[in-house]
């Protein structure tokens, strides 16, 4: 027992009570995380951050407790716990973005033997002072990428590991250690691979060297073909320069060369397209200011909810939508005056217990932003279904997606100033599922 209340310092105020879970299993529950933390002591309550379109688990948590002491003792415990077969990262919260983002005491290592886990990194790297979080980057199927993140609580403790283990063996590999470099702070990395697609059926591999052959030296050109030998409609080209490769993506992109358009870009390994992908719906993402509330008590009122949700911004407009009678139907829609006021109290009061009903809280979506996502969706799909030669897609062009009766539509949309849920727009995953076939 005594290694178990072996503690590192706990931080000052108001970090004493809050830990941070990561590296989440995406199905974990936040009863599950509940029931696991109260075996170190008395959980205030749980947290599990989701996506606010598809409602998908963004695997992590925040843990809050009544006392310091238990937070520890939970940190301790469960910090590389394997929690459904995953070994997840608690560590205490860090409030200030700044420190969370600048890097400070962070470093990245590489050439890691796959037998080395989160557990023995850290081992090896707490000898120089205290590890605030120690992760390494693994596949969808768990097995380590080779390579992982170290954060130390200094940046003295992070550069005497630095100099003490770069270069240093561990379990038969040498190590590479280096500072970590934010995003922003990274260069572009450099590319002589070009994909290229809607290629007409007739061009052949000199054809497709000849053409860009006009923007460098290049090592090799292919067309990709099927069983029987017939193109597929796309190839890659290989240059020996990077700066090349960017020329002929400038001058070749979009233009017309055959009967087609084509399509000239950088040449992205799978897991690297569906990054790509996801961080372009990300960027898609509106911001929105507008709020849904559901599943309130029928007693609660506007000013109720203005009190409520004031308290993370300047509410600007606030309504319970009601019955003819004058019944509350137990939704509301709340505006404030900035997103980021609606994502804050979004993030902390969905799922909160009031008035003996647990709430529910959602952004909102304009009617025609909504319209805009489901054409894209439906497009998407209908490309998708081209892409895998589905029968009789063809037919499917000019449905439209209507109402089964006009008249029946809810009165909700009406009362809400034309708004919709902005849970029934898109998912994530659904737009996931249909990017990747295109691709």
């Amino acid at each position: 027992m005594s290694n178990f209340f072996h503690l590192p310092t706990i931080p000052p105020p108001p970090l004493l009570y809050s830990l941070y879970a990561g590296d989440l299993h995406p199905n974990v529950t936040e009863l599950e995380l509940h029931l696991l933390f109260s075996i170190a002591g008395p959980v205030h309550n749980v947290h599990l951050a989701k996506h606010h379109f598809s409602g998908k688990s963004l695997r992590h948590a925040f843990i809050n407790f009544y006392f310091p002491y238990y937070a520890a003792a939970a940190l301790c415990r469960f910090n590389h716990f394997e929690l459904r077969g995953r070994p997840i990262r608690v560590m205490w919260v860090q409030r200030d973005p700044f420190l969370r983002k600048n890097g400070t005491g962070n470093l990245f290592v590489k050439n890691l033997d796959s037998s080395v886990d989160d557990r023995k990194l850290e081992k090896v790297f707490a000898v120089f002072g205290m590890v605030l979080s120690c992760k390494i980057a693994r596949y969808d199927d768990g097995k380590s990428k080779g390579f992982g993140f170290v954060h130390f609580c200094s940046e003295d403790s992070a550069l005497d590991a630095l100099s003490a283990l770069n270069g240093s063996v561990l379990h038969g590999k040498t190590l590479t250690v280096a500072k970590f470099i934010t995003r922003s702070e990274r260069k572009e990395p450099q590319f002589t691979n070009v994909y290229v697609k809607h290629l007409d059926k007739d061009f052949t591999d000199s054809s497709l060297k000849e053409v860009f052959s006009k923007y460098g030296k290049i090592t090799s050109a292919i067309i990709m073909k099927d069983a029987e030998g017939k193109s597929r409609g796309f190839g890659f080209v290989n240059f020996e320069s990077h700066e090349n490769a960017v020329n002929a993506i400038e001058a070749l992109n979009a233009a017309e060369i055959g009967t087609k358009k084509w399509f000239v870009g950088k040449a992205m390994m799978k897991a690297e397209r569906e990054a790509f992908l996801r961080r372009s719906h990300k960027k898609q993402e509106p911001k929105i200011s507008n709020l849904f509330v559901r599943n309130l008590s029928t007693f609660v009122t506007e000013n109720d909810l203005k009190q409520m949700f004031g308290a993370f911004g300047n509410v600007t407009f606030v309504k319970v939508i009601r019955f003819k009678n004058g019944v509350s139907k137990g939704i509301a829609y709340i505006c404030f005056s900035k997103p980021e006021e609606a994502k804050k109290a979004m993030a902390f009061l969905n799922g909160h217990f009031y008035n003996g009903k647990y709430m529910y809280v959602s952004l909102a979506l304009q009617k025609e932003e909504y319209d805009k996502q489901l054409k894209a969706l439906l497009a998407l799909r209908f490309r998708a279904l081209v892409a895998y030669n589905v029968p009789n897609v063809q037919n499917m062009e000019d449905k439209k997606v209507q109402k089964d009766d006009p008249t029946e539509a809810s009165s909700c949309d009406d009362d809400l100033g034309g708004f919709v849920l902005v849970d029934k727009s898109p998912s994530e995953s659904e737009w996931d599922m249909c990017t990747s076939a295109l691709v």
